[in-house]
């Protein structure tokens, strides 16, 4: 008997065995649930086991979050540890054990050398440092021994270092006296900057330039450099006063008080040593020489001499 397939075409004998053999060797169907099975009820290990892998499945294709869950988890941790106080005791251990080991092993303060001090002394800088021979060297804090030694009145900046095994080197740089200022009545010492250096015996730099007044140590450090370029008469200066924080008086060795402007120093000094050249004022019985006009110089006698005030135009001076 001829067969014939469904689209009207006959097909081979070995065809038709081959499709046959097919369907009859179809893997069954899944077997289904039975209702008695849907109904049973999972375990409690079973029910965080299918949890757990599906919390595993999400963070595989969320990759991304597996590094903030780490950094949460690791977060939660050392706060915990913190709170508790084992993190605090458990590094006041290991520094304490570093400790004695650094001590068995020689590493401790035997001698403390110094250098650049002139006017400090160096018990005055041991007694700042807090530093004992024997202590153990590693325990010194070096930052906090040079504030301490910075705050001293003479030093300006100090350095700190270790010389293993057991020195510790202070360098010092002082302040410089600069002059001798004087306000209200008392005396201190200043640097080129203005500032007092509390511990300076006055005594001892009395040779040093003196200025007084409101404002003179802040403005000393620019009077004193326009008077570098008047040499000749300069020495001759015994003190100057600042004049309501505007401009300076000076007080000469003869009595003589010259009148500066607020403005142009240098000139004015200079217009002062050349009147000084030619017509030896400072050495004459004058009380005052104001200086403070642009175009001349007024020149004041004493009060116990005869003459009268009188002045010197600059038409005068340059002929």
């Amino acid at each position: 008997m001829r067969q014939v397939t469904g689209r009207g075409k006959r097909a081979s004998p070995k065809r038709a065995a081959k499709r046959t053999t097919k369907r009859a060797t179809k893997s069954p169907a899944r077997k289904r649930a039975t209702p008695k099975t849907r109904g049973r009820k999972l375990s409690a290990a079973r029910v965080w086991e299918r949890r757990i892998d599906g919390w595993r499945r999400y963070f595989l294709r969320h990759s991304y979050l597996k590094n903030y869950a780490l950094l949460a988890a690791l977060t939660i941790g050392i706060y915990g540890l913190w709170a508790t106080g084992i993190i605090g005791r458990t590094g006041d251990f290991v520094s304490a054990k570093t400790t004695a080991l650094t001590v068995e092993a020689g590493f401790t303060v035997q001698r403390v050398t110094f250098s650049g001090h002139l006017e400090i002394s160096p018990s005055e800088v041991m007694d700042a440092m807090a530093v004992e021979i024997g202590s153990p060297i590693f325990a010194v804090d070096l930052g906090e021994a040079q504030a301490r030694i910075e705050a001293l009145d003479w030093v300006d900046r100090a350095t700190v270092v270790r010389a293993l095994p057991g020195t510790i080197h202070v360098s010092i740089e002082e302040r410089e006296p600069y002059a001798v200022w004087q306000f209200q009545g008392d005396l201190h010492v200043i640097t080129a900057d203005g500032s007092v250096i509390s511990g300076a015996n006055v005594e001892a730099y009395s040779q040093l330039p003196h200025v007084v007044g409101v404002g003179a140590e802040r403005e000393a450090r620019g009077l004193f450099e326009a008077m570098e370029t008047v040499p000749q008469i300069a020495p001759r200066v015994r003190y100057a006063v600042r004049v309501s924080d505007r401009r300076w008086d000076l007080h000469f060795d003869s009595g003589v008080v010259v009148q500066l402007p607020e403005r142009h120093l240098t000139d004015a000094l200079g217009a002062l040593a050349e009147y000084e050249n030619e017509y030896r004022l400072l050495a004459r019985a004058i009380d005052e020489v104001d200086l403070r006009l642009d175009d001349r110089i007024v020149v004041r006698p004493r009060a116990d001499s005869d003459g009268p005030a009188f002045s010197l135009t600059t038409t005068e001076r340059e002929t």
